[in-house]
């Protein structure tokens, strides 16, 4: 896959129908995943998270855009950076707990919440 494609913003966020979005959901609530990150860093080094993916337990790739950032804790005497953000999941409200860890660069899906 291009590099491209990879940095491209989500159109929207992915959309099932019936059934089909019930084992949806239940196949993404697996916890404490890696996640593909596009942040913004102002100049002052705080880190605003805008979309991410994954993938989920059948190894579908689910991309979330961020609708908005309800609490970060950036400290940078801790790991890393928390954050608390809500999106759409297959159409529903959820709130991310998101994780980003200064001394291996990685982000990391907590949890996902109702």
């Amino acid at each position: 896959m291009a590099i491209t494609s990879w940095i491209r913003p989500p159109e929207s966020n992915l959309k099932y129908h019936s059934n089909k979005e019930a084992a949806a959901i239940e196949s993404v609530l697996c916890v404490d995943i890696p996640v593909q990150m596009i942040s913004c860093t102002d100049t002052n080094g705080r880190i605003t998270p805008i979309w991410f993916r994954f993938r989920d337990r059948n190894g579908e790739v689910v991309t979330i855009k961020i609708e908005k950032v309800i609490s970060s804790d950036q400290e940078h005497s801790s790991l890393g950076a928390n954050f608390v953000c809500t999106a759409s999941l297959y159409g529903k409200p959820r709130t991310f707990r998101l994780r980003y860890n200064y001394y291996v660069h990685e982000w990391r899906m907590a949890s996902i919440g109702v």
